[in-house]
């Protein structure tokens, strides 16, 4: 293939042959042409004259050859970049086409087309991410997270809530299943979630604009606007990406004591800015930055199920959550390997609200006096990584890395009376100062008849120094403390991996994950914290470890249309971390006992010209096999928040309506299994078993594409994975529900 001229398009001898990318074949084709091009849909480019000459074309090298259909798919996840029917690992990854079809706007929505996924729903801002069965309860507190969120190079969150960055301008959305320690280190016990975002472009320009409205069954409006821009620069060498966006989601709960509708309703506004640089013909420089800020009017919980749902409280439980973070990373060919490097900072703020009238933690006078706790929590990490891999032809495989993170947290806890002059009744003010550190590495060796061996393993150190003051103003009582936790180890792994036919891998693998050991430091007057070998709750709380092993298999059939993962797994789980309440209502981490989880994952996806199905499932059976003493009603239960099966079905079919319109109909089906809270309390709340999903219907032309969509069509009213208030679950029933039937209108265009 050969260009002869497009227009005002000079002819080039750019000849081409074999599979590639439409994008990567422009590219190389129109070098030294004078002209460039444009998407104007899935399966449209426009070729025109540049403005001006563009010498970063004919730098740019030959494109690679690739795989055709589901095979295309490549996931960065793993450190390299390895198309996904290759990888000897539980992975699913959705794709930019997927995230637009499908309405999936955070990894709320994502988890709905990710059985093995799933997000507590506390609201906007405030969820915690599990994957296959791996819960330690549906509290955030004092414990490390279970599942590693990434944004490109940047760890998100050490124990903190997803910051819940909306997917806009996003390549895909990667979902690593199962513990990765070795690579990712402490906090990727469930697995990783690794969120792509678009990088600039250097090739063209290019922008998008969207905007949509939506209206609940009972509740208030929504809308939603997007855009983005991308200028290349410095001829063709540079180029920048700005996105933007704004968001308000009608809230849906009444609260009847204080007589306002609608309490529920959150706004999330952001952007993201990244500058790419490449200087040479194999280095890159990518800086840029990330903010957003998420405010939630009430948090997103009902005593009474409805519809519509309400609760009576007669303090407002606003949330915010604002996270900014600045980045860059060199990434470069040193001839015998790739070299890869990053430095991030994170900033993340976060403040709750809890109504604590009728259960305050100190006594705050009459019965009935409103009284709210207040939670300010403030962190700061600096995360440094780089690694070196081996090139892409290369018999071993290989990756070396190191990491290293410092991160300070400070949190301050408050009881206040809520009368015209409040009054301040209780506080603690928390210090954390975590260092880690890292080396990490693993390696890829034929060893007979096609069969890969993959070795690895992290040795790791961490350090957590802990200094609290807790005052009780009732009375004037005071405590401090000052202690370290830390930890060293080595986390490793093993897969052994082949090819009996070229459309089937079958793998065996395990590998561990971990968390590192903690300090408890709340509590109010009278609420003792022991030291080890007393009765809980202790003050200190051990490391927990998990263990995976894991066979599956990747079979790919009619000329890469049709793909099918099957995965079955078994989890043991030793000294599980689990955040608990104290009889004052304050949290604590508790070592809750051991766990096993015997798993089945099957994933589907068939292609055919317009139309695209997938299916998936997950069936699982977490059990705390062995509870600790101290709690009884835990013990012979399942792990709380998740649930024992999840199924999921997707459809998109595409036609051509001429003048290069089409018509696209999409929707999808998910159903959640039951799963309990997970607290010692008296009675262990059961939720879950619902069934939901979405129809949509759009309008594609080359510059725009309008769409109805319908959320939760039959109106489902199910009880998700959360609870809302710490101090009255064990006195009242509190259900998270599901967002009623939703109709959104959306417009997009793109130039």
């Amino acid at each position: 293939m050969s260009p002869q001229g497009v227009g005002d398009c000079g002819p080039a001898g750019n000849v081409l042959s074999g599979a590639y990318t439409v994008e990567a074949a422009l590219t190389h084709i129109l070098r030294g042409t004078g002209c460039g091009y444009r998407r104007l849909d899935a399966g449209a480019f426009e070729i025109r004259t540049l403005p001006h000459a563009n010498p970063f074309i004919a730098s740019t090298p030959p494109p690679a050859k690739i795989q055709t259909a589901l095979s295309e798919l490549v996931v960065v996840a793993t450190r390299r970049a390895t198309p996904a029917d290759r990888l000897a690992y539980s992975v699913k990854s959705t794709n930019r086409a997927s995230l637009q079809a499908h309405g999936l706007h955070d990894l709320g929505d994502v988890s709905l087309v990710s059985p093995a996924m799933t997000l507590t729903n506390l609201g906007m801002g405030r969820n915690k991410v599990l994957l296959r069965g791996v819960s330690d309860g549906p509290l955030t507190g004092q414990t490390q997270s279970l599942v590693s969120l990434y944004l490109d190079d940047t760890r998100l969150t050490v124990n903190a809530p997803d910051p819940d960055l909306r997917l806009t301008d996003m390549e895909q959305v990667e979902v690593l299943q199962g513990p990765q320690g070795t690579l990712y280190g402490a906090g990727s016990l469930g697995g990783v979630i690794h969120m792509v975002s678009a990088q600039p472009d250097l090739t063209r320009y290019a922008a998008m604009a969207s905007g949509s409205y939506g209206f609940a069954a009972s509740g208030g409006p929504s809308n939603a606007e997007d855009a983005m821009i991308n200028v290349p620069f410095l001829n063709g060498h540079a180029a920048a990406r700005l996105v933007g966006y704004h968001e308000a989601e009608g809230g849906f709960i009444n609260n009847t004591f204080l007589k306002i509708k609608n309490i529920n309703r959150s706004e999330r506004n952001g952007g993201r800015f990244n500058l790419k640089v490449e200087p040479g013909g194999v280095w890159t420089v990518t800086v840029g930055a990330i903010y957003q800020v998420i405010n939630l009017a009430d948090t997103q919980y009902a005593s009474f199920p409805g519809p519509p749902p309400t609760r009576i409280n007669r303090v407002r439980e606003p949330h915010r959550n604002e996270f900014k973070e600045g980045h860059g990373s060199v990434t470069g060919n040193l001839g015998w390997s790739d070299f890869h490097g990053s430095i991030a900072y994170i900033g993340h703020d976060i403040f709750s609200r809890y109504d604590a009238t009728n259960q305050p933690p100190v006594p705050v006078g009459r019965p009935g006096t409103p009284a709210a706790f207040n939670e300010t929590d403030h962190i700061e990490s600096v995360v440094t990584e780089a690694n070196l891999s081996s090139r892409p032809a290369a018999r071993i495989q290989w990756l070396l890395g190191g990491f290293y993170a410092h991160t300070k947290q400070s949190i301050l806890s408050t009881l206040t009376i809520e009368t015209t002059t409040p009054s301040l009744r209780y506080e603690e003010l928390r210090h954390d100062a975590l260092d880690e550190a890292a080396v990490y590495g693993e390696a890829t060796t034929p060893i007979y008849l096609g069969v890969n061996l993959t070795a690895g393993g992290r040795f790791f150190w961490s350090r957590d120094h802990v200094t609290s003051l807790n005052t009780s103003f009732v009375g004037l009582q005071s405590a401090t403390f000052d202690g370290v936790s830390s930890e060293t180890g080595f986390a490793p792994k093993i897969v052994i991996s082949g090819r009996p036919r070229p459309w089937l891998l079958i793998y065996a693998q395990a590998e561990e994950g971990y968390r590192a050991p903690g300090i408890n430091t709340a509590a109010a007057p009278g609420e003792k914290l022991a030291a080890p070998g007393g009765r809980e709750p202790l003050r200190a709380f051990k490391g927990d470890e998990l263990w995976s092993i894991e066979a599956g298999a990747k079979l790919t059939a009619l000329n890469g249309r049709l793909r099918l993962d099957v995965a079955g797994y078994e989890t043991e789980w030793r000294d599980i971390q689990s955040d608990q309440l104290l009889a004052s209502g304050l949290p604590y981490t508790a070592n809750v006992g051991r766990a096993r989880n015997l798993g089945l994952e099957v994933e589907a996806a068939f292609m055919n010209g317009p139309l695209e199905v997938r299916a998936e499932m997950l069936l699982d059976s977490p059990v705390l096999a062995r509870a600790n003493p101290a709690f009884p009603v835990l013990a012979n239960t399942g792990l709380g928040a998740v649930p024992d099966e999840s199924f999921g079905v997707s459809a998109r079919y595409s036609w051509a309506l001429g003048r290069h319109r089409s018509v696209e109909l999409d929707g999808r089906w998910a159903y959640i299994g039951e799963s309990h809270l997970m607290l010692d309390v008296a009675s262990l709340p059961q939720m879950g078993n619902y069934s939901t999903g979405r129809l949509a219907a759009s309008l594609v032309d080359p510059h725009w594409r309008a769409t109805l969509a319908v959320d939760n069509p039959v109106n489902t009213v199910g009880d998700t994975f959360a609870y809302g208030n710490p101090f009255t679950v064990r006195t009242k029933a509190q259900t998270t529900p599901l967002r009623p039937r939703t109709i959104t209108l959306t417009v997009e265009a793109s130039f």
